[in-house]
């Protein structure tokens, strides 16, 4: 007697059954996407160099030779040609060098200049023929067939008052490298300091500044 009823209950559960599954089929759950930045890869968002038409992108401290870890940063598009590159430091900047770096990455090797103080530097980036110091005129010597020449402005004299003393090395020449044999630190001389990077063949290069802190950063090309 009950047999009929139990018909019915179990199809009625294979109904709704199909009725779950037609649902499922024709409403799909959207797929959710998500990108994840690192912070420390992450360009700031206001940059000294405005015209710059590249992601700009530092990772940091980079030890002489060392390889960078930066996926990021090796990722970045290289928009740079031969031609000089310039920039001119806000009014009244007051700013020292404190270090000099160096890293390589995937296509272009970079050298970064540290600074702190008042105000946006600005630059001066070009081939020489042959390297000379700015203030004494005496011969620059450096390993390299080709050789730039980065002139940072609005920098102020390590003896004026308020200004802090350099501490990066004065010379590096990476072990680990594309294109830069060696970089100089050179004099500070009327509001700008000399870095001087020897090349063994001219490449493209590119200039610009960030902020937060305060930098300049050279990228040469490399194959």
């Amino acid at each position: 007697m009950r047999r009929p009823h139990l018909t019915r209950v179990l199809a009625l559960a294979a109904a709704s059954a199909m009725f779950a599954v037609g649902c499922t089929t024709d409403n799909p759950q959207p797929t959710v996407t998500a990108t994840v930045s690192s912070p420390s890869e992450t360009p700031q968002a206001e940059s000294v160099s405005p015209s710059a038409e590249a992601p700009l992108l530092d990772d940091g401290p980079v030890a002489d030779g060392e390889q960078s870890t930066s996926a990021a940063a090796d990722a970045a598009p290289f928009v740079a040609d031969r031609e000089p590159d310039t920039a001119e430091a806000s009014v009244g900047a007051f700013l020292s060098p404190v270090n000099l770096r160096f890293g390589v990455h995937d296509g272009f090797d970079r050298v970064v200049i540290d600074l702190v103080g008042e105000g946006t530097p600005g630059w001066l980036g070009e081939y020489v023929e042959d390297p000379t110091q700015q203030a004494a005129g005496e011969p620059v010597y450096l390993l390299g067939e080709d050789y730039l020449l980065i002139l940072v402005r609005g920098v102020v004299y390590p003896t004026e008052d308020g200004a802090q003393p350099f501490e990066g090395p004065r010379r590096i020449t990476p072990a680990t490298a594309g294109v830069i044999e060696e970089v100089r630190y050179g004099s500070v001389f009327e509001g700008q300091v000399e870095i001087w990077i020897g090349l063994t063949s001219d490449e493209p290069f590119r200039v610009f500044g960030l902020t937060d802190p305060t930098r300049v950063v050279i990228d040469v090309q490399h194959p």
